[in-house]
């Protein structure tokens, strides 16, 4: 009897000391998180994904995250230059096959004091997939990239990647004369010839804007104002008391658009974005189609 207390007490003992020892190897990382870079997917289905990238990576032990947000999604790359020494800067970029119904997401972990980028493709048979996976799954795939078991490169040479959207040619606003629709306040968006237009607001509310192209002719950009006094109506994603304050000194909303084919613009809209029971500004990523 005094034997098994004796080897019980050891047991014991050792598992103390080995607990004890791999919290103290365990590696404990610092990152700054850059949230998601996509065009295909609408405000609300960035901000969810976004916010559940961010959430599964607080929750990782000998994790410290950082949140470095600007805006639910990106249309590019947050840009190296702005990451910090001593920490490490994470990613994803998500795309739709177009090919199939198949969406890719890669990971990105950006180390700026060794300058280096490491990266990891994964592919979903459908987007509602992106949001099932485990998160035992996302943690493994940061530590292996972590652990640099994953594609390598330097920084400076990947600045321009994928995550930059591809325009199509286009020499005059006279182009884009038509509907459009696509975000999910708007009723509709109309351009006409000479750079005018308007949009109506799904609560009635109507605003005049202006269109301009800017840019080099092989990065054309459809820069889209608001022209006129605000409205707390060009806020609905603001709480009233919220949007009726904010109208009176807002900027005018802008957005920052690419022609990717005759039909579809796509880009960022500089607008104000709910903040608690206040507001700030931000920029969301948008996505426009010709309805006629």
């Amino acid at each position: 009897m005094t034997d098994k207390k004796d080897f019980f007490k050891k047991s014991v003992i050792i598992s103390i000391i080995l607990f004890i020892t791999t919290a103290l190897n365990a590696q404990s990382y610092n990152i700054d998180y850059y949230g998601i870079v996509s065009t295909e997917i609408d405000a609300n289905m960035s901000k969810m994904t976004s916010d559940l990238y961010y959430t599964q990576l607080s929750e990782i032990n000998n994790f410290s995250v950082s949140d470095r947000r600007s805006s639910p999604s990106l249309s590019e790359r947050p840009d190296a230059a702005n990451f910090s020494d001593g920490k490490l800067s994470f990613f994803t970029l998500i795309t739709k096959d177009s090919k199939s119904d198949k969406w890719i997401t890669t990971y990105y972990v950006v180390d700026k004091t060794k300058n280096e980028e490491h990266s990891k493709k994964k592919t979903y048979d459908s987007f509602y997939k992106i949001l099932m996976e485990p998160k035992d799954v996302l943690k493994d795939t940061i530590k292996q990239l972590i652990e640099n078991d994953s594609s390598t490169t330097a920084i400076t040479a990947s600045i321009n990647d994928t995550g930059s959207i591809k325009g199509t040619s286009i020499a005059s606003t006279e182009e884009l004369s038509g509907t459009w629709g696509g975000e999910d306040n708007i009723n509709k968006i109309v351009i006409m010839r000479g750079g005018r237009g308007f949009v109506i607001f799904n609560n009635g509310a109507s605003m005049n804007i202006t269109v301009e192209l800017s840019g080099s002719a092989d990065n054309k950009k459809v820069v889209i104002t608001q022209k006129g006094n605000s409205n707390a109506s060009f806020y609905p994603d603001l709480k009233r008391t919220a949007a009726l304050s904010a109208a009176v000194s807002a900027k005018p909303i802008k957005w920052t658009l690419t022609l990717t084919d005759n039909n579809t613009l796509k880009g960022l809209k500089d607008t104000l974005l709910p903040d608690g029971d206040s507001y700030k500004e931000g920029s969301i990523s948008v996505i426009w189609t010709r309805l006629n």
